[in-house]
């Protein structure tokens, strides 16, 4: 919950970035692709690897996460200008 919570309060702010044009449809696509990715970072990873008794891959699982992120963000970034150039 508290991930979902932290990816809440994020997405929360782009009203904000669109009125003070800090921001276009591009820029939230990757926005919210890479917070859905890095949403459950510290909370869940952390916590569940503790639990298993595995706390040696609690660093895996936290770059698996960063680099699932970032590729998220380049994968939205693409998809979002073809479909742009489709219209």
């Amino acid at each position: 919950m508290t991930a979902l919570g932290s990816a809440g309060a994020a997405l929360g702010i782009i009203p904000a970035l669109i009125q003070n044009e800090l921001a276009d449809c591009g820029d939230i696509a990757v926005f919210t692709a890479m917070c859905m990715c890095w949403s459950g970072y510290l909370s869940t990873h952390v916590s569940m690897m503790d639990l298993l008794g595995e706390t040696r891959f609690t660093g895996k699982a936290i770059l698996s996460h960063t680099l699932g992120g970032i590729v998220a963000g380049m994968s939205a970034h693409w998809f979002y200008t073809f479909f742009y150039l489709l219209q």
